[in-house]
């Protein structure tokens, strides 16, 4: 962001040409003024004046857009860079070797499909229940992140949040 503003052309032009007409028109009224009639003279100094400082009006319009676009530019640039910098960050700390810690949305992920589950319902074991099942369940509050479950072929029980791998530290 080291770009430096530059007055557009236009704006030099248009007050350049702005200036030309008040000085023409106060030179031609003025020669009026002094041969023939005074009103003339005054009514073309008046008209001239007039569209000099329109001119001058735009080229202000002109140089003020174009400072904002300038400027809109810029933040626009420092957006992006803070974007993109905030996304390496992210991409960096969710690289494969990385384990998620939050999860954007709130199913937990299936169980492996191959594998059978119990759940422990007032302390008594229920079940077997597939991955789908357990999930459906779950979406249907029966059981929670903190029920007790058991896959088949583990020894020791674990909440469902752990047995996922959605354990919160």
């Amino acid at each position: 962001m080291n770009a430096k503003y530059e007055s557009p052309i236009l704006t030099r032009v248009l007050y350049t040409f702005g200036a030309l007409t008040i000085i023409a028109a106060i030179i031609g009224g003025a020669m009026i003024c002094a041969n023939d009639s005074t009103s003339e003279g005054i009514a073309i100094i008046c008209g001239g004046v007039f569209a000099g400082i329109i001119y001058i009006g735009i080229g202000q319009a002109v140089s003020y857009l174009a400072r904002t676009a300038f400027s809109t530019n810029n933040l626009q640039t420092a957006i992006e860079t803070l974007v993109v910098k905030r996304l390496e960050a992210i991409e960096e700390r969710l690289s494969p070797t990385t384990p998620l810690l939050v999860r954007v949305d709130s199913t937990p992920p299936p169980p492996s499909a191959k594998n059978t589950y119990f759940y422990s319902d007032a302390g008594t074991k229920t079940g077997p229940f597939s991955s789908s099942e357990m999930r459906q369940l779950w979406a249907d509050s029966v059981i929670r992140d903190d029920t007790s479950v058991l896959r088949d072929g583990d020894t020791q029980w674990q909440t469902y949040g752990e047995l996922l791998g959605l354990k919160k530290k």
